[in-house]
């Protein structure tokens, strides 16, 4: 239930029914939370897999940003680049070959336990994965060799892959 009405930006997810709902205050930092279990009964969770081939990369410096680059990650310690296969890179380790799974579902900022049930499952199943989160979009990084067991773990799970 909403206590403050003072908040600058209210999330309506209509589709999802009248309990749920994401509020956010850039003010007081105010959020209402959904657990994914509860979040996942009104809606289908679909997912793809990227054609492409990715490699995961530690680099020193930081790299022009192109068409070929999914995700550049830069903290205090390194810089880690995800890339298509075949992209030049001054690596100084990296790790092949991965597949791309994104979920095509929004995810509201309030949600609890997405990413949590995803890697659990696999998890059960020995497989491991790299989560990157964008804005409102998870996707997650298999080894190659892993994918038809990923996939068939979401499919088992209730997702749809297209």
């Amino acid at each position: 239930m909403l206590t403050d009405l003072r908040f600058q930006d209210l999330y309506v997810y209509p589709h999802l029914g009248a309990s749920f709902y994401v509020a956010c205050s850039l003010r007081n930092k105010s959020v209402s939370y959904v657990k994914f279990s509860e979040f996942r009964e009104k809606v289908n969770v679909k997912f793809s897999v990227d054609s492409n081939r990715y490699i995961i990369a530690k680099l020193k410096v930081v790299p022009k940003f192109s068409d070929e680059i999914f995700s550049i990650i830069r903290d205090e310690n390194e810089v880690t680049v995800i890339a298509k296969e075949g992209l030049e890179l001054q690596s100084i380790s990296e790790e092949k070959f991965f597949k791309l799974i994104t979920f095509d579902v929004t995810l509201p900022f309030g949600l609890t336990g997405f990413l949590s049930h995803v890697s659990t499952l696999l998890a059960n199943k020995n497989i491991p994965v790299l989560a990157v989160s964008a804005y409102s979009t998870d996707h997650i990084l298999v080894r190659e060799e892993d994918l038809d067991s990923a996939i068939e773990v979401l499919k088992k799970d209730g997702m749809t892959v297209f």
